[in-house]
């Protein structure tokens, strides 16, 4: 139902369309002058900082976007632990310069207010100043919510208004306790629980053995498949695995993740939170080899070298699809 909205998907090029979104309030509160006392050097500023965070939600997260560019949302998936992006350190302090203490300090204060457990985090969510702004902020807000809501996890931002504060009550979140920010002012951070899907009626079939599919994801073609380097490089932030998998779910495919290079890349992920983020991706599917493909596994083994190549290798030629490598000419 949530599909017939007006409401896509963005992209890698959309970024930044929702950098001027996020920034043209940003640059007018009171915490963006707080941020970037000089007027003249703000906007530029707010806008490297925030590129940086929205880069980050489309490797880990999602963000939509209404068809004319007039509102976004964009969420970052807090299922465990989320590192911050890539080079976080040298970016914001190129980006800042003189200030980026102040940036750092305004970190601090959101995490300390942040829920700890599983959720999905409203991290920036914009409506352009146009006529029928509260529409179009309601039709975005509750379209990211449902689609949000498939994950079967809370939702969390935090506001700065109390009509914002009034506008997402409506859309079901709770207020949890105000906090101050570094200039002194007021922010209230909300809560949605999401509803909870009613019961289907038992299969008469036996439940899947753990290391199958599931009859949903049985319906989705497997588009791509990660080798033990396309993993490991998505763990360090590249935005080149990172928009391969966007466009794969984005074309409402699976992307495939053999469990042999899962092993391989935790022997030397610098990360494990993002190889979890990874794991857990709604499109993503973690494969095993057929016991019955033994033989050939193992031929393909003597040709390439590698256990967990020729896992990939045969996942790619079982799904009729390319494996993505960080490596050339593999």
């Amino acid at each position: 139902m949530s599909n017939n909205l007006p409401v896509c998907r963005a992209h890698w090029q959309d970024i930044p369309h929702i950098v001027d979104l996020v920034v043209g309030p940003f640059a007018d509160s009171t915490i963006g002058a707080w941020l970037v006392p000089d007027d003249h050097r703000r906007r530029n500023i707010l806008s490297a900082v925030v590129r940086v965070w929205i880069e980050h939600a489309l490797l880990f997260g999602e963000a939509h976007l209404l068809p004319d560019h007039s509102a976004a949302a964009v969420w970052l998936h807090r299922y465990g632990p989320l590192s911050p992006p890539a080079g976080y350190g040298e970016r914001l302090a190129v980006a800042c310069g003189e200030y980026v203490d102040r940036f750092l300090h305004l970190d601090d204060v959101l995490h300390t207010h942040r829920p700890d457990g599983p959720h999905n985090h409203l991290a920036f969510f914009a409506v352009a100043p146009q006529p029928y702004r509260v529409r179009r902020a309601s039709i975005l807000l509750a379209t990211s919510n449902a689609r949000m809501g498939h994950a079967l996890l809370p939702t969390y931002t935090e506001v700065a208004t109390l009509a914002d504060r009034n506008l997402y009550a409506r859309h079901g979140y709770a207020a949890l306790e105000p906090f101050t920010l570094p200039d002194g002012s007021t922010t209230y951070p909300m809560w949605r629980t999401p509803r909870q899907r009613r019961a289907r009626h038992r299969s008469s079939t036996p439940p899947a053995r753990p290391d199958q599919r599931g009859p949903a994801l049985n319906d989705l073609p497997i588009r791509l498949i990660l080798d033990t380097s396309a993993i490991l490089a998505f763990t360090e932030g590249s935005t080149a695995v990172g928009q391969a998998i966007a466009r794969v779910a984005d074309e409402g495919g699976l992307f495939g993740l053999p469990v042999m290079c899962l092993a391989e890349a935790a022997r030397s992920v610098t990360d494990a939170g993002r190889l979890d983020l990874l794991a857990n991706h709604p499109a993503a599917t973690v494969l095993t080899v057929d016991p019955l493909q033994w033989k050939t596994l193992a031929a393909t083994h003597r040709a390439v070298g590698r256990l967990d190549t020729a896992a990939a290798l045969l996942a790619a030629a079982a799904n009729d699809c390319r494996v993505l490598s960080d490596q050339p000419g593999r």
